[in-house]
């Protein structure tokens, strides 16, 4: 028969301790940034990329299109050091894009933050963080003589 205790680190009728119980776990690989690696590519492997992807899914976007301002406005916000992008679909089934402010925690930016700018568009003006969607697609909007395309 087991006798067992309660109570953290009890010990166990065979005589080894139990560890307490964790709090529970971010899942693995959340909550954290990336390593500080570089992430440009050259031209050459940027063409192999989008052909590669245009063979495999002929009839998706190619690209799609911000306006800097909109990305200006997000790396504005106090503490951000980066972009993060989040795949969506419309209430139609089209795909969405949102992109959202990341600070040096790996915390997404969705509370609202001060600027550090003192011009604040029009979509940051509401007081909240400044989030991203309404990318405009390529096709229609795409640019002539691309390589990428």
């Amino acid at each position: 028969m087991t006798i067992r205790k309660k109570g953290k680190g009890a010990a166990s009728a065979r005589g080894t301790t139990k560890r307490p119980r964790k709090a529970a776990r971010t899942p693995r690989g959340y909550g954290k940034l990336p390593p500080r690696e570089p992430q440009r590519i050259s031209l050459a492997d940027a063409v192999e990329l989008t052909q590669r992807y245009r063979k495999a899914a002929p009839a998706s976007e190619h690209a799609g299109f911000f306006w800097a301002e909109g990305l200006q406005d997000i790396l504005s916000q106090a503490g951000c050091v980066g972009l993060r992008y989040y795949h969506g679909l419309g209430a139609d089934g089209a795909y969405r894009m949102v992109l959202v402010g990341v600070d040096a925690q790996g915390n997404d930016i969705t509370a609202p933050t001060s600027s550090k700018r003192s011009k604040v568009s029009a979509a940051g003006a509401s007081g909240g963080a400044v989030l991203l969607d309404h990318h405009f697609p390529c096709p229609p909007y795409c640019p002539q003589g691309s390589p990428l395309l």
